[in-house]
């Protein structure tokens, strides 16, 4: 009687769909294929030896080959079925919709079919393969395979973005999200970003009073120890035209009460004592120069990331024509930019005052006229930019919560 040695070996393709990146409307669940080759050998005297490892890899790779050859062929056919609904969606309707679901019932079908193809297919390959193997080995000469399978694969089924299409008459209602999320962050940011403005200008007109202080009592400590007795009409509080009176009443006082000095030398005294007394002042004035620009620079870059949001989101309503609250959204969009629009406005006049100013100090602080210095500090109107940021967060908020509606509409 015969003698019989039966191995099996065990292999697994991970997912037989590996690429779905094409697919926009479809979604195909992942699909395992579990297969089990048999190998079965026989001996007339004796027991024969079991098929050896090298001989079930070179039967594994036969049966890889046909599952992928068979990935190629449900592949293609999910691609036409995405597309087919593409074309659908370009006017999303209840009836494209339930076109849609009856070409998916097709689909299932024709891959539930295509799946028993591939195992038949990949039975007969490992059997051709084994039988091709036993002419040149006599082991295998009368040895039988025996191909089992299990395919874990569920329906491919049609995304949820194509019944929020239908419902919002073709409206991208995720798309949307997306965008307002995007903007209510911007404009959470832009409003942590201004809580720090007032504090800042604070610092910037503090450093300035007291620059102004310092000069002018400088000035006239200068001037007290030139010699010169005759200090009417001198404005301390507008040093350039201090300077200009102090040097017409230099060059008309005689040599001996400026001690044998020059009008020129006395003056050039004069300005040295002075810069040299308000140097740490207008260090001081700079560091919070410098902090309110770099701090007025980040609220631009916020302001102008928001405006792109803004962008995004108006043009979206404007080519959502069928959507529910769609105008009343755009309008409310155009409210924004407004705001947006004028807080940049805020923010150009607040860069053109620090750049004069900077212009300014490098003159050693002898230029700065006291008054208009302080009232352009003063207009840079605290007020308005506060108010602007929090009427633009006001309108992103109700924005926000418009978008949120149509999309809790859809889900």
């Amino acid at each position: 009687m015969a003698k019989k040695t039966t191995r099996k070996e065990k292999f697994y393709v991970v997912d037989l769909i590996r690429d779905r990146s094409g697919l926009k409307y479809i979604e195909i669940p992942k699909s395992r294929v579990d297969v089990e080759i048999e190998i079965t050998t026989t001996g007339l005297l004796k027991k024969p030896k079991e098929a050896p490892t090298s001989v079930f890899d070179r039967l594994e790779k036969v049966g890889r080959a046909v599952f992928d050859d068979y990935e190629k062929i449900i592949t293609a056919e999910a691609a036409k079925l995405d597309k087919k609904i593409d074309l659908l969606m370009q006017q999303p309707s209840g009836k494209g919709l339930k076109q849609a679901q009856e070409m998916t019932k097709t689909t299932n079908t024709m891959i539930k079919q295509a799946i028993a193809g591939a195992q038949g297919a990949a039975d007969k390959a490992i059997a051709d393969a084994l039988k091709k193997e036993g002419q040149r080995d006599k082991l295998l000469k009368e040895a039988r395979v025996k191909t089992g399978f299990k395919v874990t694969m569920g329906f491919v089924k049609i995304a949820g973005s194509v019944a929020k299409l239908v419902a919002t008459s073709g409206a991208d209602a995720s798309s949307y999200k997306t965008i307002v999320t995007e903007l209510y962050g911007l404009g959470k940011e832009l409003q942590q970003q201004l809580k720090n403005e007032a504090k800042l200008r604070k610092d910037l007109l503090a450093g300035v009073k007291a620059m102004l202080d310092e000069r002018g009592t400088a000035i006239d400590q200068a001037i007290q120890r030139s010699g010169l007795t005759d200090t009417n009409g001198i404005d301390v509080k507008n040093p350039k035209k201090a300077l200009a009176t102090l040097t017409a009443k230099l060059k008309a006082t005689s040599a001996e009460v400026l001690g044998g000095k020059s009008p020129k030398e006395v003056l050039g005294a004069v300005v040295k004592f002075t810069q040299a007394k308000i140097k740490s002042k207008l260090a001081d004035v700079e560091k919070a120069r410098v902090a309110y620009r770099n701090h007025n620079t980040k609220t631009r870059h916020k302001t102008d990331s928001l405006s792109g949001s803004a962008d995004k989101l108006t043009k979206a309503m404007k080519a959502a024509k069928g959507l529910k609250d769609g105008v009343a959204i755009g309008a409310k969009m155009m409210a924004v930019k407004r705001r947006v629009s004028a807080m940049a406005a805020k923010l150009e006049e607040r860069e053109k005052f620090l750049d004069e100013m900077q212009e300014i100090m490098k003159s050693g602080g002898l230029e700065i006229d006291d008054k208009t210095t302080l009232q352009k500090l003063k207009q840079l109107d605290p007020s308005t930019i506060l108010s602007e940021g929090q009427g633009l967060w006001d309108a992103i908020k109700e924005v926000k919560g418009m978008v949120d509606n149509v999309v809790d509409a859809v889900a």
